[in-house]
């Protein structure tokens, strides 16, 4: 019985689930696209006045870099709290019908 009910609010949610889903897939390909500019063949290639120019832009990008991984790490906080706070319903029902906290639905 419980199953069924977790597996019908689930299928009532994939929504959520999907836009969360979504977000995080972009969040963490757009940190990879910043983290594997540097080691493009392109930027090897290049003569030595622009060096250094391409070596500050790779340090610019380590920065923005750490600015993404903060806010995908806030995006993942806040998603999370969004999601448990959805479904606070659902686990008060499951409650009410006897499951425990720490139980495997």
């Amino acid at each position: 019985m419980l199953f069924k009910l977790a597996f019908r609010n689930m299928k009532k949610s994939i929504k959520d689930f999907a836009i969360y889903f979504l977000t995080l897939v972009l969040g963490v390909a757009i940190f990879y696209m910043f983290n594997s500019l540097d080691s493009q063949e392109a930027m090897m290639q290049v003569s030595n006045s622009t060096r250094e120019l391409i070596e500050l832009m790779i340090q610019m990008l380590g920065m923005v870099s750490v600015f993404v991984a903060v806010i995908l790490g806030l995006l993942i906080v806040y998603a999370n709290n969004f999601l448990i706070n959805r479904r606070k319903k659902e686990f008060g029902i499951y409650m009410t019908l006897g499951m425990r906290k720490r139980s495997n639905i």
